[in-house]
């Protein structure tokens, strides 16, 4: 099983004056079971590209292969809900996802909806809670009342309740403190890691897409222009010549690079140890 796009575009508003091809011929190919970063500037298509992967878009044109359910153009595609309980979307406002009157009722909803009886559901979104770091005090307080970063878990929570193969978020770490932004990147490291979920993150904070991913896409005006390992795109200096503001270890490493200081490395301890021996020799 795997997720690809073939030659897929997507058309805002087709036939219309205002028409926006927000998807320009992607060919795509995402790696299951690993940890894989979108990124690209505003409007480069990122949020547009995620929809498809559960169905919220189908492609104006081409086709995409999501594990085994194929969504192609201008055919009235099914088993859409099959689908959406095996890829797990999650908005960057997670606000927008929650609606029952308890926390435990909202992650439930999804479990039920998919045909699990109350007990099952409730247990299911009992343990999802747990996983995301919401214990029992939290099961009957109205979604309302919670921090933007618990409503967070809380979304994640209702998507992990349905055990999805592939979770897809959104910004999920926008407009967290660090603390919060450490919290959230170490439960998609432990979903990865011991429950073999396949994680895609829309993100804009290279940091975590250097630090944290296995692969990143770089979208620009709807076309990819870099897919494979996120070591290589920023050590290899695949992205001269883009706008992008690149993590702190490689600023810091090609800075002393400029000043003739010889390194194979972009490993920050092994820099600074290089770097160091290199001044105490002269």
């Amino acid at each position: 099983m795997a997720i690809k796009f073939k030659e897929v575009s997507y058309i805002y508003a087709a036939d219309m004056p205002y028409a926006f091809k927000a998807l320009d011929h992607i060919d795509l190919e995402f790696a299951m079971h690993k940890k894989t970063a979108i990124i690209g500037e505003t409007g480069s298509g990122k949020s547009t590209l995620v929809q498809h992967l559960n169905a919220l878009l189908i492609p104006s044109f081409g086709e995409v292969e999501v594990l085994d359910h194929e969504l192609k153009a201008g055919l009235k595609n099914k088993g859409l809900k099959a689908l959406r309980a095996k890829v797990g979307l999650v908005f960057q406002f997670s606000e927008y996802q929650l609606f029952e009157e308890s926390i435990i009722k909202d992650v439930a909803f999804g479990p039920k909806n998919f045909g699990d009886d109350e007990a099952t559901a409730l247990n299911k979104a009992q343990k999802a809670l747990t996983l995301v770091g919401l214990d029992a005090t939290y099961y009957e307080r109205s979604p309302l009342e919670l921090s933007g970063g618990q409503k967070r878990r809380v979304a994640i929570a209702g998507i992990l309740a349905m055990d999805p193969e592939v979770i897809v978020l959104d910004e999920p770490t926008a407009g967290l403190d660090p603390k919060g932004t450490r919290a959230m990147l170490s439960l998609f490291e432990r979903l990865n890691r011991d429950f073999d979920k396949t994680i895609i993150i829309v993100t804009h904070d290279n940091e975590i897409v250097y630090h944290h991913c296995d692969n990143v896409v770089y979208l620009s005006k709807g076309k990819v222009k870099y897919s494979g390992a996120a070591k290589t795109f920023f050590e290899e200096g695949i992205y001269e010549g883009e706008d992008l503001l690149l993590p702190k270890d490689v600023q810091f490493i090609n800075a002393l690079k400029k000043q003739g200081f010889k390194l194979d490395t972009f490993d920050l301890d092994q820099a600074i140890k290089e770097t160091a021996k290199v001044l105490k020799n002269e």
